[in-house]
């Protein structure tokens, strides 16, 4: 999502994620990476939890989960993967993206 980040932006959306590491962990991924969007640090798993994303030790790890939540707080587009490269391609989030009716906040 870092490469297509601003496509993102411009739709109207932003781009958050979640991590289940410590601030110190996620500041230095985020840095080499050159991740441009936010990131929640989730160590205790609250969010995890609160979206179902849970831990299974066939995924060798935390599985992941993209959703898109609308201003509303309503879920309109839910994934949890199996495995931890189990993602949705870019594309297919930002057309989920654009298919939201809202109002650019400007």
């Amino acid at each position: 999502m870092a490469e297509q980040y601003e496509e993102f932006r411009a739709a109207g959306t932003e781009v958050l994620a979640v991590v289940n590491d410590t601030v110190e962990e996620a500041r230095g991924y985020f840095a080499e990476h050159g991740l441009p969007y936010p990131c929640v640090c989730d160590p205790g798993h609250d969010v995890y939890d609160l979206y179902g994303v849970t831990s299974k030790v066939t995924s060798l790890g935390q599985r992941p989960g993209l959703f898109i939540v609308d201003r509303e707080g309503i879920v309109r587009f839910a994934h949890v993967g199996h495995q931890q490269w189990e993602i949705p391609e870019d594309d297919e989030v930002l057309e989920a993206c654009r298919g939201i009716p809202c109002e650019v906040a400007g």
